[in-house]
């Protein structure tokens, strides 16, 4: 333009340049756009790859999620320094601010699934330490039975509790938020309890009919009573139902 411009007017000149370079930067701005948009899907892909694998390697969720977080916008910051047209200063802050966005929303995704994951886990432990000893203490009920199930359930819900409290000081959580899970744990371990117990009560006349039978049915020697017409029947009525 400048060589064929040479004999013009100067203040011609400038002005048909500006108009040029006007027109040349509207026709790149979409493509200077759709590469910020490429650095920024391909900077978020590479982000979640490493988020999962720095998670996958043990190391701690909000460990991982800060150390990532703050390479991968600085890797996005390089690419869009390298994009970037010298004549003119176009916005990259919304671009910018957009990928912060998905990254945060990545890390609460996953957040929420590994702490519904983490307590899953400690839940499950619960309900394998408690409902079989404890459906077995109830079926063999006695005076020493609910003592020996609350000693149970105290150490059961101490050494899950310890273990929960381990794991989720890795997500990097306020303490009232802590504390709500940790007593939705102590919850849980609680209904566990009270779910055998209502199933046993709901059992209970069952088995008050049963033993009533068996004891009415059989003698002290636990031998099938043969019935001679000389027994004590309200003796023996009675020895059932006080059993």
């Amino acid at each position: 333009y400048e060589t064929e411009a040479t004999f013009f007017d100067e203040g011609v000149r400038t002005a048909k340049q500006k108009q040029l370079e006007e027109k040349l930067l509207q026709l790149v701005q979409p493509a200077f756009q759709a590469m910020l948009g490429h650095i920024r899907s391909g900077t978020l892909d590479k982000f979640k790859e490493a988020f999962d694998k720095a998670l996958n390697g043990g190391e701690a969720f909000s460990s991982a999620a800060s150390s990532s977080t703050q390479t991968y916008m600085a890797l996005f910051d390089e690419g869009c320094a390298d994009a970037v047209i010298k004549q003119v200063e176009w916005d990259t802050s919304k671009v910018r601010d957009k990928l912060r966005r998905d990254i945060d929303a990545h890390i609460t995704s996953v957040r929420t699934a590994k702490l519904s994951e983490v307590t899953k886990t400690y839940e499950g432990k619960l309900n394998e330490a408690l409902s079989g000893p404890v459906e077995a203490l109830l079926d063999e009920a006695n005076s020493g039975t609910w003592p020996a199930i609350r000693k149970l359930l105290q150490r059961e819900t101490e050494l899950a509790v310890s273990g929960f409290s381990s794991a989720l000081s890795g997500f990097d959580m306020d303490e009232e938020t802590k504390e709500k899970m940790l007593t939705s744990l102590m919850d849980f371990a609680r209904g566990i309890v009270e779910a055998k117990a209502r199933e046993e009560a709901g059992r209970v006349l069952i088995r008050m009919k049963d033993r009533f039978a068996t004891l009415f049915s059989r003698d002290p020697d636990s031998m099938p009573r043969v019935w001679t017409g000389k027994e004590d029947i309200r003796a023996i009525t009675k020895t059932a139902r006080s059993a």
